[in-house]
């Protein structure tokens, strides 16, 4: 619900990319869950395309565009409760799993584009799978949950491969094999797919280098924390342009410094966290480098133009993530979770709790309500099939009518409705 919320203006009710210019379509054209498991764009994106089956049969299409936010939303919502009871062994404090939790649906950038659509699920799964693979699973059927789960996210997202690691320590510490074993298949059926129908490359892409990874890391992944006007960023650096950084560099200290205080299982997870906010940026600069990504070389003129992208959520969410890490905690040694004294409560650590805690929640609520959404003008989706049904009802012999979707300009934005759905309100295949 607090999701839901956030998202201003006609968001709710509007398509976004892929939700209709690829999952509706296919939807539309093949039974139920038929075609779950196509590719596009050289993956697999199984969550959207299930997701598409079930808001386009359980409802008018009028609704379809609120229906798919909603269950983004409520997805979302779920991550957030999966990590909460996943890392109760691992983090002993009540505080820092409820941070933990709530982070995916209150991250500061998360209205911009990714929250409340189906096609920027993926980067939440990411939130999801590391706690998938270490949780103690005794049982046959929590690990086949586990697995379940884990598979989804593999099939959504390729990135999830980030976490392999993972599941060599899970094994050899006996903590399960279920999330191990999903998380392995999903990313086998994305490696075929990736392999059978490669994944297209932008004419305009250019060199990349470590200048313009380590800039667009600190500023999409740091800065979209603290401040949610990217033109102000964009500002700012033609005022104090390397200087900026300090900010962020700052925001990323500060976990690093306090799990330092309270130990070095807690360290060493604030540092997995940055590490893999770091490792998740530079994924998707070397693989998308554009122009409007080569930070090093930009001039002021182009600073003005900066804007923050969907690809930044990701490293925006474990970099806040390594503060509730650094407020709650890490223990991976389960035999001593849950033990008074276990966690040294000197001043110095409660202090550092204190500042991590304060700092996160602030970034949090400062960034509930954000300046806008990439989808907040609309097109509203239920005011084009409203006309295109009266339209298809005044003509007998039109076969079907376009519906648009955000952004304006993509290449498959626009979606054709066939009229006998619309005048028999079918939304099976027809």
């Amino acid at each position: 619900m607090a999701a839901w919320i956030r998202l201003p203006g006609l968001t709710n009710g509007t398509l976004w990319a892929e939700d209709g210019g690829i999952f509706l379509r296919q939807a539309m054209d093949s039974r139920f869950l038929n075609g779950v498991m196509d590719p596009y764009d050289g993956y697999l994106h199984l969550l959207p395309r299930l997701l598409a089956h079930l808001a386009l049969r359980t409802g008018p299409l009028e609704a379809y565009a609120e229906r798919i936010s909603w269950l983004s939303c409520a997805c979302v919502g779920l991550v957030g409760v999966a990590v909460f009871f996943l890392s109760r062994p691992y983090v002993s404090r009540l505080g820092g799993r409820l941070l933990l939790a709530v982070i995916p649906a209150l991250l500061p950038i998360g209205p911009l584009e990714v929250l409340g659509n189906t096609a920027n699920l993926h980067w939440y799964m990411l939130w999801l799978v590391p706690w998938l693979l270490i949780h103690p699973a005794r049982t046959l059927a929590f690990n086949g949950g586990l697995a379940a789960l884990a598979f989804v996210a593999a099939s959504t997202e390729i990135q999830t491969v980030l976490f392999v690691p993972l599941v060599v320590l899970a094994v050899r510490t006996h903590r399960q094999w279920g999330g191990s074993v999903g998380l392995l298949l999903g990313l086998a059926m994305q490696f075929i797919t990736y392999a059978s129908f490669p994944r297209s490359v932008s004419k305009d892409a250019v060199p990349w280098d470590l200048g313009m990874v380590l800039i667009g890391w600190l500023t999409q992944g740091g800065m979209s924390n603290i401040e949610s006007s990217a033109s102000s960023v964009g500002v700012a650096w033609t005022y104090f342009g390397g200087a900026l950084l300090i900010i962020p560099v700052a925001l990323l200290l500060t976990p690093v410094v306090a799990g330092a205080a309270k130990g070095r299982e807690t360290l060493l997870a604030v540092v997995a966290f940055v590490g893999v906010s770091a490792a998740l940026w530079f994924a998707a600069q070397v693989f998308n480098n554009r122009p409007f990504m080569a930070y090093s070389s930009f001039t002021d003129e182009e600073w003005l133009k900066f804007d923050f992208l969907r690809y930044a959520a990701a490293p925006a969410m474990f970099a806040l993530g390594a503060l509730a890490i650094a407020m709650g905690g890490f223990r991976w040694s389960q035999e001593t979770q849950g033990i008074p004294g276990t966690i040294a409560s000197t001043r110095r650590v409660l202090r550092w709790e204190i500042i991590c805690s304060t700092v996160l929640i602030t970034i949090l609520a400062f960034g509930y309500f954000p300046p806008t959404s990439a989808r907040a003008d609309g097109p509203s989706w239920e005011e084009q099939i409203t006309g295109g049904r009266a339209a298809c009802a005044a003509d007998p012999r039109l076969a079907e009518v376009p519906a648009f979707v955000a952004p304006r300009g993509w290449g498959l934005g626009r979606v054709a409705i066939s009229c006998n759905r619309l005048r028999t309100n079918d939304n099976e295949r027809r």
